[in-house]
């Protein structure tokens, strides 16, 4: 499942480029879990100092995605997917309270108009509704869909608040998608929460939410067992 690595030799990283830059490496699973990483390469990689990705290091284990095993080496953390199915969850009660003020607050014209926000996304997400991984537009459509929902009640906050630990719930959706074929049903799945709304259900709306976001479940098993490495034990 490793992605191409993709670093231009002739540009000059600065010291939060290279750090964003092997952040988006391990979130997207060029840089696998469990993979042994070193700062000699790193700094071959980018052109820049030990230092450099030295820093970049300490910052990444503060978000838990790289471990530094006692004389082993630095590597990049494994999925815990008991840690992801919290973290699911707690977006789960955030986007289920968005819907709850959205049905309470906001009055009918408005949800119209909310809807049809949601309709025109969705349109352009069935543009990519056959890509097998979670491509950067399709994922950039699928981050629009939730956040004009959260952005209509003015709770955006929110999501920048829990920013940097949703972090690990974004490598999981790269890999859930691509393993799991998931575009398509991502797109369906858009489509039953708009249709709550523009059906006034709120309960249904929250359930078909709570469905869309719980994604360990079902492939829980094969997951572990194709790709053994990836996840903590």
């Amino acid at each position: 499942m490793k992605g191409k690595i993709m670093l231009d030799s002739n540009k000059t990283y600065s010291a939060e480029e290279v750090y964003k830059s092997i952040l988006r490496r391990i979130i997207k699973l060029e840089l696998e879990p469990g993979q042994l990483i070193s700062e000699n390469q790193m700094s071959i990689d980018y052109g820049v100092s030990r230092s450099v990705i030295r820093n970049a290091f300490a910052k990444l284990a503060q978000l838990k995605f790289i471990e530094v095993r006692p004389q082993r080496g630095t590597y990049v953390t494994q999925m815990d997917l008991n840690y992801i199915s919290d973290l699911l969850m707690l977006r789960t009660a955030v986007e289920k309270e968005v819907i709850y003020e959205m049905f309470t607050k906001l009055d009918d014209s408005a949800r119209v108009e909310l809807v049809k926000k949601l309709d025109k996304n969705i349109k352009e997400e069935e543009k990519y509704i056959n890509e097998k991984n979670y491509s950067h537009n399709f994922a950039i459509l699928d981050s629009e869909f939730h956040k004009t929902m959260i952005d209509s009640v003015n709770r955006y906050a929110l999501v920048v608040i829990l920013g940097d630990i949703m972090l690990h719930i974004s490598r999981w959706r790269n890999f859930d998608v691509e393993f799991a074929d998931r575009v398509h049903e991502l797109i369906e799945e858009h489509k039953n929460i708009a249709d709550g709304i523009r059906n006034n259900d709120l309960s249904r709306t929250q359930e078909c939410m709570a469905i869309h976001l719980e994604t360990i479940t079902d492939i829980y098993e094969s997951a572990i067992k194709q790709y053994p490495k990836y996840f903590k034990k």
